[in-house]
């Protein structure tokens, strides 16, 4: 071993990278080295394996700067020597030394200080004289922060450390010149002793420490305690301020002492946190994440199965012999009836056309108003319909008289729990489901789509919006499918949406046109999450980005419930987002279609990408387990199907523009539907078998 206490190889390394040295420099320095605690700090720095070996440590140190910026000592700061003193930090930047380096060989001498903190608590008051002669012993003894430092920093003496630093520290030189602790200290000092607990810090940090250091903590905490990054009160957790906030890591010792510094200077004018607290460091970080919102959507649930109480719906003595056919719908507002109520609609009507009273009670509104709804349907038909239908608000079920000849129709599977009870009171003991979804999807996986999907096990009569639909819940076992044998009309009805026939192009219009038109069934609020308009937005906006479109294209979005700005596609194309419009309008708009895109991730097939390929464009949707490529291509050759990935998605809307020249095939292949209308598909022969109505 040399005198240094290292290894002799590893003195041997130091002296290669330093060879101006001199041997007596180069022991000083070595002494003043704690390869322990250069091996912790590179290893938390990601810089060095904790199992290094020593001449590896010192190789990295001497080699490398980002190592040689960690400090072998703990009570020296090598961020901010080089910050305070520029002539080092130049020094290092040209090739030079580190700043511990040069502390050693010459800083010491040049009365530099080694820590912001030791400088900081060196500032202010009235020091006395330097001393030739000190019993150094006895200063020692009687100052505990000297002993540490020159334990620290073995090259220099008892008395060299009291001229040097001690007299600005207001240490003692003897217990016959006592220095009493000077008053006048920095404001930065006197700022942290305002908030400063001497018992606090004296029981966590001083247990078996010196009278002297017992006598003024606020001292200990000066000399040693931030260097240590000692909390300074009870309330207040320096290592945890200083990991939570990586700002405050970086401004210490550029701009601040201690994280308690940073605190009582700006962090709690800007509301930080001064200690650990599970809840509120969670919502810093990730405002919201700790709301148990779970709690109050257990009374959401309780409501969606039970409603606000009991049903007080009463059942009807002496009913006429042909019943009222109940619907439970969510609500009757006419600004979100979008295809799925448009078929409950046209339901009611039929049965009003075939001689039934109809009546409606909205399970979610308790302001259900008919008079809004008829001055914004469009539809005469549907108005007509209505005109005498009673409708009862959300607290008005003790208006529901039930016969035996009644038929109750939910709109929502979740309203299946409601209204098993009220079909229990009618001949056929059971409700009727107008199944347009499977509804689980409207949910991640949580207890509303685990209870959504337990719904569909009360008895009911589904009345079921397309084969593709009715094939998904086969193959499921969703409801009555879980029999084996399982009958259309006996156990099931089934009927197909209809499909508006839209303005249908020819070569010549097509050809006659400069601008092209992409449009995009554009759903952007968070109850239409199934139809995937963020994947389809961030699609254009890559696409656009390559410069697939040319200026002649034009984007709109079709279907947003409000007034959305446009939208930048890049390449200098936007995005404009109509709100929802009258089918006349829809038709108007859609004449010229080029490029359509409808996507659906969920089992029902949708309408709008089929109605899109009647024009003649080309249209992009993606498949689903019941919806696969084949299908859909067999189905319109227009169509180009993907799957609900962004990739897919580009690829296919790359391949409707390289397709959308080809006028003749567009025109060949557009989309042609069995042209049905509403009143052939819920015929007076279909509501009469599915609702029983002679029985």
């Amino acid at each position: 071993m040399s005198t240094s206490g290292l290894p002799v190889s590893a003195a041997r390394v130091a002296a290669r990278y330093l060879p101006h040295q001199s041997p007596e420099q180069l022991d000083a320095l070595l002494r003043c080295f704690d390869l322990a605690v250069l091996r912790r700090r590179l290893a938390v720095a990601g810089l060095c394996p904790e199992s290094a070996g020593d001449d590896a440590l010192l190789e990295a140190y001497f080699t490398r700067d980002d190592c040689a910026r960690i400090s072998p000592n703990e009570l020296f700061n090598e961020t901010w020597y080089r910050s305070h003193y520029p002539d080092v930090a130049a020094a290092a930047a040209a090739g030079g030394t580190s700043g511990f380096v040069h502390f050693i060989a010459h800083g010491w001498r040049e009365s530099r200080w080694p820590t912001q903190t030791l400088y900081v608590a060196g500032t202010g008051g009235d020091p006395h004289k330097t001393l030739t002669a000190l019993d150094e012993t006895e200063y020692v003894a009687l100052n505990p922060a000297a002993r540490a430092f020159l334990e620290a920093f073995p090259v220099l003496t008892a008395t060299e450390h009291y001229n040097l630093y001690g007299r600005f520290l207001h240490l003692t030189a003897s217990t016959a010149a006592r220095t009493p602790v000077v008053d006048a200290r920095s404001a930065l000092v006197a700022m942290l002793e305002s908030e400063f607990d001497p018992a606090f810090y004296a029981d966590a940090y001083l247990k078996g420490a010196s009278p002297e250091d017992l006598a003024d903590p606020f001292r200990h905490y000066l000399t040693v305690g931030i260097e240590r990054e000692h909390s300074p009160n009870r309330w207040f957790e320096e290592d945890w301020y200083r990991a939570f906030y990586p700002d405050v890591r970086s401004a210490i010792p550029r701009d601040v002492l201690c994280g308690f510094h940073h605190y009582l200077a700006r962090g709690r004018r800007e509301g930080r946190l001064p200690r650990f607290d599970l809840t509120a460091a969670l919502e810093a970080k990730l405002p919201g994440v700790t709301a148990p919102v779970l709690i109050g959507r257990t009374q959401d649930l309780r409501y969606r199965i039970y409603g606000a109480r009991s049903l007080r719906a009463f059942r009807r003595r002496g009913a006429p012999e042909r019943g009222t056919v109940w619907f439970l719908l969510p609500t009757l507002n006419p600004d979100i009836s979008f295809g799925g109520y448009q078929a409950a609609f046209e339901l009611i009507r039929a049965l009003r056309a075939a001689g039934r009273e109809v009546a409606i009670y909205c399970t979610e509104d308790a302001g259900a108003d008919k008079g809004y709804f008829l001055w914004r349907e469009h539809s005469e038909k549907i108005r007509a319909a209505f005109e005498n239908i009673s409708l009862l608000g959300r607290d008005e079920d003790h208006r529901i008289g039930i016969g035996p000849n009644d038929r109750v129709v939910v709109y929502s599977v979740w309203d299946l729990f409601r209204a098993a009870p009220l079909a229990e009171w009618t001949d056929l003991g059971r409700p009727f489901l107008l199944a347009q979804e499977y509804e689980p999807v409207f949910f991640d996986n949580s207890s509303s789509k685990a209870l959504c999907h337990e719904a569909y096990s009360v008895p009911h009569y589904p009345i079921i919006n397309s084969r593709q639909l009715r094939d998904y819940f086969r193959a499921h076992r969703v409801g009555v499918f879980a029999a084996d044998d399982c009958e259309e009309i006996e156990h099931y009805a089934l009927f197909e949406h209809r499909i508006n026939q839209l303005p249908r192009q020819t070569v010549a219009s097509m050809s006659a046109r400069t601008r092209k038109m992409f449009a995009l069934y554009a759903r952007p609020e968070l109850h239409a999450s199934r139809n995937l308009f963020e994947i389809t937005l961030l699609a254009l906006q890559n696409l656009c980005a390559r410069d697939v479109f040319g200026d002649e294209w034009s984007f709109v979005g079709i279907g947003a419930l409000s007034d959305v700005p446009p939208i930048d596609l890049g390449g200098g194309h936007r995005l404009a987002l109509r709100q929802r419009t009258t089918e006349q309008e829809y038709r108007e708009m859609l004449q010229s279609l080029d490029i359509g895109v409808s996507m659906m991730y969920a089992p029902h097939p949708g309408v709008v990408a089929l109605e899109f390929a009647t024009t003649g464009a080309l249209v992009v949707t993606n498949v689903y387990e019941n919806r696969s490529a084949d299908e859909l291509e067999r189905l319109c050759a227009n169509i180009i199907p993907c799957e609900p990935s962004l990739r897919d998605l580009e690829r296919a809307i790359a391949q409707a523009v390289a397709a959308s020249v080809d006028h003749a095939a567009r025109e060949r292949n557009a989309y042609r539907p069995v042209l049905r209308s509403w009143d052939e598909i819920f015929s007076r022969d279909f509501v009469e078998r599915v609702f029983r109505l002679d029985a």
